[in-house]
């Protein structure tokens, strides 16, 4: 009977429950049958066997979880008190499957591993490593309940135990799909096939189980987007089931040749059997199939239909507690549409949920996230932020709009006041630069010291006699340095450097730049043909070597730029 149950609950949407099942049978000698009467009386417990003890365990309802404690703490002390290490890992179990929570089912199971590590028993110590693979499972953590499962399964034929080996292939290969790896999965299918093609006829199990296996097959075709062999296999199991008049697995094999037609681009065929066979699938298959209806819906451009199939999907699948990677597509599509509708409540609820879809699909490794996903963590965390921003701030809205405009108008006020004050400053500077009657750097001093201390009075006046002819004869414009010059001038650098820095308050490179700006100013008032000229050309003309160079020394020295004095001389003129 128990075998019957794991072959129907092998179907691949009730995983959980296949595994709770499979779980059951695997652990050899751990779960036995439920035949036993109830007893709270302590010395009748001593009075029995660990078999009993179990049986009794097994029958208490689930809300006996008090007495089902005692009995496993009672079960515990017995065995450790005769020092029997299969019965204390019997005992581990028995509170694993009572607390049934991640954490301490992991630690049961490490223990039960520990313990029966070196000891010669056919059922562990791979027990112990199917139970931890089973509350991987349930943590979603599928790559990792993968790995326990295969070590457990080597244990179980290298001790030659059959039935365990046997039973474990299913979880093994459900898992291997689940990790990704339909390859390994389809092959133990197949090889399940061809064991059980022969034998199918001897029993209703046999051919339960040579269903279920077509089942799968198909399914894992279609993981591999082989859709001819998937179709063949779910075919094959569509006709087995008519002959033995099972009209679940009918309608299941009827909903596979569905989505095949709807991965294959045939739509309306595709609709039509996964409608007709929606009413007789499980919740799990069910969660899947409004998906693929919302997903038709979306082809046809009718959003409305494929929202209502999206959210019926995601409504079945959190009554569940199921996820499957599909939901992504759902939430994706469900997110846009409220998004593009203004609802910014619903469209954060279904942000949240993507996150939280996310964060397990990360941990078991189910998708492969190679693929460039427009809606990945850091965008949906900053939307989610967004939204949230948005909702709180939405009451205040216009209020923070008329404060924002305002400014805005303060702003462009003070801008244009600004732009006013500083054509007028430059209009004065332009004008100033117009009337000024431009004069020697070193003769408008109003009054040139007579000498510097340091400087001696013969190398004084040979100075600046030679710097008003340097000035004069516009030596300036060539590309001189302060050594050339006072070697011309038949002195020292020293010297030199010291005349122009108290003469004219700045040193020798700023005095070559206020020459050429005071001349190129002068013959631009003056000279049209150079007023033609582009900023790039004036600044080559006078020895800069850039635009930028001569446009910044231009500033300094007459507070506009050069391409303003050239507009407004240009404009005067004309």
């Amino acid at each position: 009977m128990i075998r019957k149950l794991i072959t129907f609950l092998f179907l691949s949407r009730n995983m959980h429950l296949a595994f709770k099942v499979c779980l059951i049978v695997c652990l050899n000698g751990i779960v036995l049958s439920h035949t036993f009467a109830q007893s709270g009386d302590i010395e009748m417990w001593e009075s029995m066997t660990y078999s009993e003890l179990q049986e009794l365990f097994n029958t208490l309802p689930t809300d006996s979880l008090n007495k089902k404690k005692k009995i496993a703490k009672f079960y515990l002390s017995k065995s450790k008190h005769q020092n029997d290490t299969i019965n204390i890992a019997r005992a581990y179990y028995l509170f694993s499957i009572m607390d049934n929570q991640q954490v301490k089912g992991e630690i049961y199971a490490d223990s039960i591993i520990e313990i029966t590590r070196n000891i010669n028993h056919p059922a562990f110590p791979a027990s112990g490593y199917f139970l931890k693979g089973y509350f991987c499972y349930n943590q979603n953590e599928y790559q990792e309940a993968l790995r326990n499962y295969l070590i457990g399964d080597s244990i179980a034929r290298s001790k030659g135990n059959v039935s365990q080996h046997i039973e474990n292939r299913m979880m093994i290969a459900l898992l291997k799909n689940r990790a990704g790896d339909h390859q390994g999965a389809l092959e133990i299918y197949l090889n399940e096939i061809d064991s059980l093609r022969s034998i199918k006829n001897h029993s209703p199990v046999n051919y339960s189980d040579y269903l279920n296996r077509l089942y799968n097959t198909s399914l894992t075709y279609m993981h591999l987007n082989t859709l001819d062999s998937a179709r063949i296999y779910s075919n094959r199991g569509l006709n087995e089931s008519l002959k033995i008049e099972d009209s679940l697995l009918y309608f299941e094999f009827k909903y596979n040749l569905g989505v095949i037609d709807y991965l294959s681009g045939s739509d309306s065929t595709a609709s039509v059997s996964i409608t007709m066979a929606l009413p007789h699938l499980d919740p799990y298959s069910q969660a899947m199939a409004y998906y693929y209806k919302g997903e038709i819906a979306k082809h046809n451009l009718s959003k409305k239909d494929a929202l209502l199939f999206f959210r019926i999907s995601d409504s079945i699948s959190e009554a569940l507690n199921y996820s499957f990677p599909e939901l992504r597509s759902v939430y994706k599509f469900i997110i846009e549409y409220y998004e593009d509708n203004l609802d910014l409540n619903n469209q954060l609820v279904y942000v949240n949920k993507l996150l939280k879809l996310d964060r397990m699909l990360n941990r078991s490794k189910d998708l492969q996230l190679e693929i460039a996903i427009k809606y990945d963590r850091p965008i949906l965390l900053h939307k989610k932020q967004s939204i949230i921003d948005t909702l709180q701030e939405e009451n205040g809205i216009w209020k923070r709009v008329i404060w924002l405009l305002g400014i805005l108008a303060i702003v462009l006020i003070f801008l244009v006041f600004k732009y006013k004050m500083k054509q007028r400053r430059y209009l004065k500077k332009f004008n100033d630069l117009v009337s000024e009657n431009q004069q020697s750097m070193i003769t408008k001093q109003k009054q040139l010291p007579q000498s510097i201390e340091i400087i001696p009075t013969d190398i004084y006046k040979s100075i600046v006699l030679g710097l008003k002819n340097f000035e004069t004869q516009n030596e300036f414009l060539k590309p001189t340095t302060l050594m050339e010059l006072a070697k011309k001038l038949d002195t020292n650098s020293t010297y030199l450097s010291k005349f122009i820095n108290n003469s004219t308050g700045g040193n020798f490179s700023q005095y070559v730049k206020r020459l050429r700006i005071h001349y190129v100013v002068k013959r631009l008032k003056t000279d049209s043909k150079l007023r033609s000229f582009t900023i790039k050309a004036i600044a080559e003309e006078i020895g800069f070597g850039s635009a930028q160079s001569f446009s910044k020394a231009f500033f300094i020295e007459t507070g506009i730029y050069p391409s303003y004095f050239l507009r407004k001389l240009n404009s005067n003129s004309s």
